[in-house]
């Protein structure tokens, strides 16, 4: 009797972390089923295992930086010689595929400095045109980006071998506003075709300023368990973006308005003028601001400093004040929220760019009247 029981447990035990092992595994897989092993992408040049280098291994490294919300990752850098030709980016190797489903291949692109040169994102290998014609050197998309300086999410589809449509559901998404901005070419798989290669360059950029910086590049099949396109873009859907100009119409600073009851800011070095706008994530409507609010007149009783600054940063707040802030968050460049500053008693806070990059932040302080001041600060 004891024997059956003791087995009766272990096999009980057994199956337990038998079901644990498949629900760990299955969770993992629709979590992220990058088909593409991108382990290999640590700091250093040249071609990495499973992605060979176009161009130069002086034109190809790789380095620590941020993406389009403010995560530190490793960015693939085209750094052009003055020769022209291949001039930064890869083509994968060789993934197997079933031609009879879809696949998504993505990528996030950002140029800088100039539009010399072409950007390009494609695939390989066994790819007809929608109309079923053979294309040997298929591309989703070459060109350049909408904008110099601000990140893109390049979206393609391969369609399954059977497919009979004709539109293209393919774009490029902007990575501050979250919204598609360009369509680009589908695609569909030969009937013969069981591998296929994500490929994106910089090409015939001689100019040794530019940069091109690739980020996260993804293959997946469409099958229910893939990411949506909300999580790639990884933007806060219940915030608000927020544009801010003078009254002559220069656009000042934008930023997401994360925290509950942040407000549209006072831009530095000029007043909201009254036909700015919100854009709402949410509802993707725009919405007339009807009244214009002024600067306060205590804003110059705040000081952060030093600024410049190398690291930390320093926020002098008037003692009639201090007990009236409800948030202070820092926002970089691109929108993006670097951190929350925790609040105290104290008439002088602090925090630390410490690992940030160089370049110009946002102090956003939110006080409990609804008022709120923007304070522009550069990192060296």
């Amino acid at each position: 009797m004891f024997t059956f029981q003791k087995t009766n447990y272990m096999i009980t035990l057994k199956t337990r972390a038998i079901i644990l092992l498949l629900i760990t595994s299955f969770i993992g897989q629709a979590q992220d089923q990058n088909l593409l092993d991108v382990s290999g992408w640590v700091t250093g040049s040249g071609s990495v295992s499973g992605f060979n280098q176009n161009g130069t291994a002086a034109e190809n490294s790789r380095e620590l930086g941020y993406d389009h919300v403010g995560n530190q990752v490793t960015l693939w850098t085209a750094t052009p010689d003055a020769n022209g030709g291949a001039s930064g980016g890869f083509t994968t190797t060789s993934i197997s595929i079933d031609h009879a489903k879809t696949y998504r291949y993505t990528i996030w692109l950002k140029k800088t400095n100039s539009n010399d040169g072409y950007s390009y994102f494609g695939c390989y290998n066994n790819i007809l045109n929608l109309d079923n014609s053979p294309n040997p050197n298929p591309y989703f998309w070459y060109g350049d980006l909408p904008q110099l300086n601000r990140w893109y999410l390049i979206v393609g589809y391969v369609h399954a071998s059977n497919y009979a449509g004709a539109g293209n559901i393919g774009g490029i998404y902007d990575g501050v506003t979250g919204e598609r901005v360009q369509s680009i070419t589908d695609f569909k798989f030969a009937s013969a075709a069981n591998t296929t290669k994500l490929r994106s360059y910089l090409y015939n950029d001689s100019n040794v300023n530019d940069r091109q910086y690739f980020v996260a590049p993804r293959l997946e099949i469409l099958n229910g368990t893939e990411f949506s396109l909300a999580q790639l873009m990884s933007i806060n859907a219940s915030s608000k973006l927020v544009f801010a100009f003078d009254n002559a119409g220069s656009q000042k600073q934008r930023f997401y308005c994360i925290a509950p009851g942040c407000t549209v800011p006072t831009p530095p070095a000029g007043k909201q003028s009254k036909n700015s706008i919100i854009v709402s994530r949410s509802s993707n409507e725009e919405e007339l601001l009807s009244n214009e609010e002024d600067v306060l007149n205590n804003e110059s009783q705040f000081s952060v400093y030093p600024n410049p600054t190398k690291n930390l940063v320093y926020i002098q707040i008037p003692s009639e004040l201090s007990t009236k802030i409800e948030s202070i968050n820092v926002y970089n460049v691109n929108s993006a929220l670097v951190q929350s500053i925790s609040l105290n008693q104290n008439d002088k806070l602090q925090f630390s760019l410490q690992g940030k990059p160089v370049g110009v932040y946002f102090v956003h302080i939110h006080l409990n009247d609804g008022n709120s001041i923007t304070k522009k600060i550069i990192k060296q």
